[in-house]
């Protein structure tokens, strides 16, 4: 990939070119402590914090004031100044671009979602830089949890807020994805994983043009000798998914369907119910549940595309074709692995 801007990770070890990852929504570089700062913001610059993607927090309390950092790395070898917008959303596993919100979010007491970074060359520090000063960020709701992402702006004209616009597409938010590296996402939810059943809720919000989707979930690094199981109530009989009690068949399964959804104001609405039944062994920590929203593509080549420009928004799936496919076949479906890129997730990180 050519993008030489300031660069704000979505996962751990991530770089620009970098490898496959699985935690496509997890950004170490939005850092919520929540009401109380950091004690000492330096921590967000240093380097061995950074390559560790500490430290990890993500606390949000409503209705008040929570503190918000944001870094990241200047790649080139040359200072560079960019400008890092901040957004809210709420939580969906699809983060369409036209529903981010920067109402009540502050920055040096003024009510503004940007400021602006002077990044070292890529050989002092790594070129890390960030908000040592925080953001000012209040969720507007009760028992909301909300994602969070950061913008980089670079160039002559980085003052202009970006042009969310209105991405109406599967296809369309694909092509976001893949033409805005500058963009990271914090969107990760974590879930007590010392008790034996596990259960999770990741809302859905489907494309408002409508249109032909995969819908799944990925088992990373859970046991085989646990179960999976999850529904997603869909606009008719055919689109429906449920995927009954089934056995986990490998440490990264992921069993997706194909769904249509109708062209609607504001997209069609549902949500993924999901639980995780442990087996004999635990499941260990840092394990993650993830639902996801995933696309081939229109063209053959779509595919071999993505993997040349955005190789970490892959990911081999367990398909299962529609839900009528399944349905008739039951559990003696043929399931096919295949490639597909993911456009949106909600990790749930299973903690002890």
């Amino acid at each position: 990939m050519s993008y030489d801007g300031f660069f704000i990770r979505d996962y751990v070890g991530e770089t620009i070119d970098g490898p496959k990852g699985t935690s496509w929504t997890n950004s170490p570089d939005i850092i919520c402590p929540g009401t109380t700062p950091l004690q000492d913001p330096s921590v967000i610059t240093n380097a061995d914090y950074y390559n560790k993607g500490l430290p990890q927090l993500n606390n949000q309390t409503p209705l008040t004031n929570n503190w918000v950092y944001v870094r990241g790395v200047n790649p080139q070898s040359v200072p560079q100044t960019s400008t890092v917008f901040l957004y809210y959303v709420d939580t969906s596993i699809v983060l369409w671009p036209q529903n981010w919100m920067s109402t009540g979010i502050v920055y040096g007491g003024k009510q503004q979602n940007w400021v602006t970074l002077n990044a070292p060359a890529s050989t002092d520090n790594q070129g890390i830089q960030g908000t040592i000063s925080p953001f000012g960020w209040t969720p507007p709701r009760n028992n909301t949890h909300y994602c969070l992402v950061a913008w980089a702006n670079n160039g002559d004209d980085q003052l202009t807020p970006p042009d969310l616009g209105s991405i109406g597409s599967v296809p369309d938010m694909a092509n976001f994805i893949l033409t805005h590296p500058n963009v990271g996402w914090k969107n990760t939810t974590e879930v007590d994983a010392t008790v034996p059943t596990i259960q999770g809720v990741a809302s859905i919000i489907g494309p408002s043009s409508g249109g032909v989707l995969s819908i799944g979930l990925q088992c990373d690094k859970l046991p085989t000798d646990g179960y999976i199981e999850f529904s997603v109530p869909g606009p008719d009989a055919d689109n429906t998914i449920i995927l009954p009690k089934t056995k986990i068949l490998a440490s990264n399964y992921a069993p997706t369907f194909q769904v249509t959804y109708p062209s609607m104001p504001g997209g069609f609405v549902t949500q993924m119910n999901w639980t995780y039944y442990q087996g004999a062994t635990p499941a260990p920590a840092g394990s993650n549940v993830i639902p996801l929203v995933a696309t081939w593509g229109l063209t053959s080549s779509f595919i071999d595309e993505v993997r040349q420009i955005a190789p970490q928004h892959l990911i081999d799936v367990h398909h299962y074709g529609s839900p009528v496919e399944f349905q008739a076949k039951g559990r003696n479906v043929e399931t096919k692995i295949k490639t597909i890129m993911v456009i949106g997730s909600v990790p749930f990180k299973l903690t002890r």
